[in-house]
């Protein structure tokens, strides 16, 4: 069976649950991966994680079936997971930008639909990557913890690099950087809320260092293989693109998942002054612990 094709078991799967609760464990194995690798995949084929999406699409069933009239608000939220009528008219509202009761007006809806894979999932392009082994090391650095939750995780990285700009820190870190350069990484993921910990990092200096931003924390990183994707171009388009297609032609392709332990970016410039990038996923062979 191939890999579109176990994705859309897992996503018919979590139509089928929209009126109960979807075991996410139970979605991945459909997906024949691991919970870590489904989430992340997911996040970023689909654009949401797997509770993010189905968040929005009850939603948007409640939408349709009260644009159809005859039922009573509480009757419809209880149906798709709210336990409240108010905690389903804010989340409604915030969703759609009117009450629940206004869609019996005729008032337009933008609802999200089922996902489809005919238009996710394209393999024209040829990705360069190598494999790399690499010993655990640590990095230090300044941090902070985001969610994936709409999205929120781009913008808030990118203000997190610009406020710590402004304030020295990173031209600090800059200054006593190792071999790899300044490293964006993303560690502690956790699905169940779909938070994790990102930091604006270096590799952990030998001995006494003077001059660390203040709070800087060290976060160890396992022995791991890595998937290493090279991207040159703007920020944070290109990386972006090598992400997606990562996931959405890469990793389909090979017999590899995300191996659950930190990844990271490594930010350095070519000899023509062009911002590159590495995207460093590690990886282990599907199926296997």
């Amino acid at each position: 069976m191939d890999w579109a094709t176990r994705l859309g078991q897992a996503i018919d799967y979590l139509e089928e649950s929209l009126e109960g609760t979807p075991d996410m464990e139970r979605a991945a194995g459909l997906a024949n991966c691991s919970l870590f690798h489904f989430c992340r995949m997911f996040e970023v084929i689909v654009g949401s994680s797997p509770a993010e999406y189905v968040r929005r699409r009850r939603l948007s069933r409640a939408a349709l079936d009260l644009a159809a009239g005859g039922e009573k608000v509480i009757d419809v939220a209880l149906r798709y997971g709210w336990d409240t009528p108010e905690s389903f008219a804010k989340a409604f509202k915030r969703c759609f930008g009117i009450t629940p009761s206004e869609t019996r007006s005729g008032t337009a809806l933008e609802t999200w639909p089922p996902v489809s894979l005919t238009v996710i999932l394209k393999g024209d392009k040829t990705m360069k990557y190598r494999i790399v082994e690499k010993s655990e090391f640590s990095v230090t650095g300044i941090v902070m913890r985001t969610t994936t939750k709409e999205n929120q995780e781009t913008d808030c990285i990118s203000k997190f690099w610009e406020a710590n700009a402004h304030k020295g820190n990173v031209g600090a870190l800059e200054s006593k950087r190792g071999p790899m350069g300044m490293l964006g990484v993303c560690y502690d993921y956790d699905p169940a809320d779909n938070t994790f910990g990102y930091a604006i990092a270096i590799e952990t200096p030998t001995g006494l260092v003077k001059g660390m931003p203040a709070g800087c924390r060290e976060i160890p990183v396992p022995k791991a293989t890595y998937a290493v994707f090279e991207t040159v171009g703007p920020i944070p388009d290109s990386i972006e693109a090598v992400w997606k297609s990562a996931y959405g032609e890469w990793f389909p392709a090979s017999e590899y998942e995300h191996a659950g332990t930190p990844d990271f970016e490594v930010y350095t410039k070519d000899p023509d002054g062009e911002q590159k990038c590495e995207v460093w996923i590690p990886i282990r062979k599907k199926g296997s612990k």
